[in-house]
């Protein structure tokens, strides 16, 4: 009941052991049978101590370690020098984990992820391999329409529409919740540039549907609020507080018309990337956003 976000899969409670115990399995713990005998051992412990009373088995250590040392069979797991080689050869992308609203700083808590979803992961990776992070190019991706993947403020999200549009990789599952979508947000995607820092350009997919339906409309504001303040960093009682005032807040619409032409109106960002459908063939991308000394995403 206390759940803090949760896909459900123990990423939230990783993170909260790896911040507390020194000794907690990392990667490079796969190439080394003994050191990964004796983080999963100590983890092994820790959960059985704290979850006595749990119904839930507890995997045998050689279990894990098999399971672990098939994966380093299988990937290749690399060191510090792997990154700056790929950039002097090629053009890489950096794609975010999850969508700018479920930061863990500046998400609305509690219903939020344990990791940083801002561009702030590419660049910290750029600068340690010696590129200077303005050399990236910043491409936001959204929908057409607003969707959000379990509880927590959905300012614009509309039964019908959850209805109509279901996501076929998204489901109902037992610790999300449901898939619900909605109008597209200019107020919470305004916040997500406030937070993110600007883009040069945005990916605009989900484009046909817009096509098919004349009853999606924009938010241009809630009834309390016209933008959404950004607060510090680590202030989570301030985004505790926010998220209360979502869950009240009431959407102002307009029509939605030519999506492309709202999302640049709206956010005064050009669309460089329109998608139609789930295929290659389906993507068109218009003139590019101002030139890079490197074509880095």
């Amino acid at each position: 009941a206390a759940r803090h976000g949760s896909c459900g899969m123990g990423i939230g409670e990783t993170v909260a052991y790896a911040l507390s115990h020194a000794d907690a399995p990392r990667v490079s713990d796969c190439l080394s049978p003994a050191r990964l005998r004796s983080t999963l051992t100590a983890l092994h412990d820790w959960y059985r101590d704290g979850f006595a009373g749990s119904s839930e088995p507890v995997p045998p250590v050689d279990d894990c370690m098999d399971a672990f040392t098939a994966f380093a069979e299988r990937v290749q797991v690399v060191g510090d020098d792997y990154l700056p080689g790929l950039l002097r050869t090629r053009n890489v992308v950096f794609e975010g984990a999850q969508g700018v609203l479920l930061d863990e700083w500046h998400g609305f808590h509690p219903y939020t992820t344990w990791s940083t979803t801002t561009f702030a992961n590419a660049e910290t990776l750029l600068s340690e391999a010696g590129m200077a992070p303005d050399s990236a190019l910043r491409l936001g991706v959204l929908r057409a329409y607003a969707t959000r993947h379990g509880p927590g403020p959905f300012v614009t999200e509309d039964p019908a529409l959850t209805a109509d549009l279901p996501d076929r990789h998204n489901g109902t599952g037992r610790w999300q919740g449901t898939f619900r979508v909605g109008h597209l947000d200019a107020v919470a995607l305004r916040y997500a540039l406030d937070v993110t820092g600007p883009v040069d350009g945005l990916a605009l997919t989900h484009l046909d549907v817009a096509e098919a339906r004349d009853d999606l409309q924009l938010c241009v504001a809630y009834d309390e609020m016209e933008r959404i303040p950004v607060t510090a960093k680590g202030d989570l009682e301030t985004q505790a507080a926010l998220t209360e005032r979502l869950l009240t807040a009431r959407p102002v619409y307009k029509p939605l018309g030519d999506a492309v032409a709202a999302v640049e109106e709206t956010l005064r960002t050009p669309v460089v990337l329109r998608s139609y459908g789930p295929d290659p063939a389906s993507k068109r991308r218009t003139p590019q956003p101002r030139a890079r000394t490197r074509r880095t995403v």
